[in-house]
């Protein structure tokens, strides 16, 4: 048993079991590992290594370090699929390039990039990385490479949190901060529906999916699949003053002109495309990738809609085909080069998804359930074979069921799935059915010695769940998940697995320090703010209640009736109710305090902050009907 050390964490692990081996060591069969131009491309163009290779926050804790991967030079270890390492290793190359002259990519500062078009003032900024210290790292690096020239504008090209994360700091290299942040149509809605309404168990799922806690190494979290690492730091948001609202549009901005093509619902519910004569480059944002991306996505997100999605690059193939292509910007990859080869990796790109939605559709007008589906479904050679296709990131089998979702939802048909128990209550049903958890555990130890991983996966999540103090259990099935971990090409299910396996074996690592959302909250909208309070409401212990909240917003003048009756919270703009029980005339950010239970009404009004009229202690009555959410919530024990 290996122990591998984090800043954060102790983790135990184990060795590849020879069945694990054997099943990485075929894959080398499968693939032309000889094939070493995507080596090239990534290389290509390099100016200068990053300068910062960690970084930290105001805190000095460690939010991004570049520096573990070293590890990564030589072949793929028995406890790496060696497909998924050739992706760690490409995903690890970092630094400044140059894509053509004009145009510059970041790689290796978080695991997303960014470019850097120079207009005929300054420097176009696209995609803000995930975080204000990741960008600034990235912004320092490239000043120091080119010329001292202002941000003239930001363009942020779809509504996940990884592309808009650092706008903050990317605007203290501005002039001025009423400089262009051009955006696609409903950014603002959807970006902050998806990363604040279903914030807390988004981002507990997505720390399985990311490895977040989990060491860098031979057996632990190997790249995330799209970039190198995990990463964290300080989120930042600020509204947007440029919607493109036309599905083509040109827009020029500081001397360069945009052909813009909006993709809604692709990879991103609001996301779109570019194309730059002046230099000869393609940005598609995150719809083409050196990777399969994913449809479902494991950390919770809306389904995508893959016909649309294969639909928008077929779309920019048709209206850039006649253009002189240099060179395709992608924000999770390196570039490619050269047109026929931009060409040729968008239609193998866009088939891929098509394949994905029209064989899934057919398999289930035949009758097939989600779950056969997965087991059945297999891509052509032409598409399977190709590199910049591999699953790294999505996967054939959850994509296929995302598919199958998308359109039928989660229901097989068969009546028995109709109503099924939760887990908890199932656990305990299975293991008495199987004559109680020492006989399955009998059981299960044969079938993990013969490799078959995935049903002793399925079958011992019943024990833990009707035992979870069952440690023998929780250790076989830490074992299980590790070695399908071991054996996975997709970043995410290693990651998935070898958190399950961490968390079995030690409990839920609880980092103490404050969630800050803070450079979020402020910059949302009362509107989408209201949409949060409104999923806080507990509605068992809201029954029989009927409050009204006048709300008056002395920073802003605006006005808002809050009503709660039926259990059920409804908000209006623009409106006072005539008879509220309570009124209230305080700020934006304290009401946003008052509500997140980081200071109270009492507080509020004895410095000021607050004038309350009517009945006090309705308000208070009201905040106590909203709950709390736990960011450390179980889930592979109950």
């Amino acid at each position: 048993m290996e122990v591998l050390m984090t800043n954060k964490v102790l983790t135990q692990s184990k060795s590849a079991t020879s069945i694990t081996k054997d099943a990485n060591l075929a894959v080398y069969n499968t693939l032309n590992f000889d094939d070493r131009q995507d080596f090239i491309d990534a290389n290509r163009g390099f100016i200068a290594p990053l300068d910062t290779k960690i970084i930290k926050n105001d805190s000095g804790e460690v939010v991004w370090d570049i520096e573990q991967l070293d590890y990564l030079n030589g072949t793929a270890p028995e406890t790496v699929n060696p497909s998924l390492w050739r992706n760690a290793q490409l995903q690890a190359i970092s630094g400044l390039f140059e894509v053509v002259e004009g145009v510059y990519q970041v790689r290796g500062q978080s695991m997303v990039t960014n470019f850097f078009i120079e207009g005929k003032n300054g420097v176009i900024v696209v995609d803000a990385l995930g975080s204000n210290e990741s960008a600034e790292a990235a912004m320092e690096l490239y000043y120091k490479h080119r010329p001292q020239k202002p941000v003239t504008a930001i363009i942020i090209s779809q509504s996940h949190a990884d592309h808009f994360g650092g706008i903050q700091a990317v605007l203290k290299y501005a002039e001025s901060p009423n400089i262009p942040i051009v955006v696609p149509q409903y950014f603002t809605n959807e970006a902050l529906s998806e990363n604040v309404l279903l914030g807390t168990i988004m981002t507990r799922r997505a720390e399985y999916q990311f490895g977040k806690n989990l060491s860098d190494g031979a057996q632990g979290s190997v790249s995330v699949g799209i970039g190198p690492t995990m990463t964290s730091g300080k989120t930042s948001f600020v509204l947007p003053n440029v919607e493109i609202e036309n599905e083509i549009q040109l827009m020029e901005i500081d001397g360069v002109t945009f052909k813009f093509l909006l993709t809604p619902n692709t990879e991103a519910p609001a996301e779109m495309h570019f194309y730059i004569r002046d230099y000869k480059v393609l940005f598609v944002s995150e719809n083409a990738n050196k990777l399969m991306h994913q449809i479902y996505t494991v950390r919770g997100a809306k389904t995508r809609d893959a016909l649309l999605w294969a639909n928008a690059l077929d779309k920019t193939i048709d209206l850039f085909e006649t253009e002189d292509i240099d060179a395709l910007l992608m924000i999770h990859a390196w570039p490619v080069w050269e047109k026929n080869n931009v060409i040729e990796h968008l239609k193998l790109q866009r088939d891929l998804y098509k394949y994905m939605h029209d064989q899934t559709v057919r398999l289930a007008n035949l009758g097939y359930t989600m779950d056969e589906i997965a087991e059945t479904i297999k891509l052509p050679k032409e598409l399977d074979t190709y590199w910049g296709n591999r699953g790294y990131y999505g996967t054939l089998k959850h994509n296929s069921k995302g598919v199958y979702n998308y359109y039928l939802g989660f229901y097989s048909a068969h009546p028995s799935d109709l109503d099924p128990l939760p887990q908890v209550e199932a656990g305990r049903k299975y293991v008495e059915y199987m004559g109680g958890a020492a006989n399955v555990l009998g059981q299960a130890k044969v079938d993990f010695e013969n490799g078959e991983y995935r049903w002793v996966a399925q079958v011992l999540k019943h024990v833990v769940m009707a035992e979870p103090e069952n440690s023998e259990a929780k250790n076989l099935l830490a074992d299980t998940f590790e070695q399908l971990g071991y054996q996975a090409e997709s970043a995410n299910w290693r990651n998935i697995y070898l958190v399950g396996a961490f968390e079995l074996r030690n409990g839920i690592y609880k980092d103490n320090s404050p969630l800050d959302v803070s450079e979020v909250i402020k910059n949302m909208p009362v509107n989408e703010f209201l949409k949060l309070v409104a999923v806080k409401l507990n509605g068992p212990k809201a029954e029989g209640k009927k409050i009204t909240i006048n709300i008056t917003l002395s920073n802003t003048n605006k006005e808002y009736t809050i009503c709660l009756e039926n259990s059920v919270l409804f908000f209006k703009e623009n409106k006072l109710a005539v008879k509220a029980d309570v009124s209230l005339v305080i700020d934006q950010m304290t009401f946003y305090g008052i509500v997140l239970g980081l200071l109270s009404i009492e507080q509020g009004v004895a410095v000021g902050k607050i004038n309350i009229s009517g009945n006090h202690t309705k308000m208070n009555e009201f905040l106590s009907l909203l709950d709390e959410f736990d960011r450390y919530m179980n889930i592979v024990i109950p």
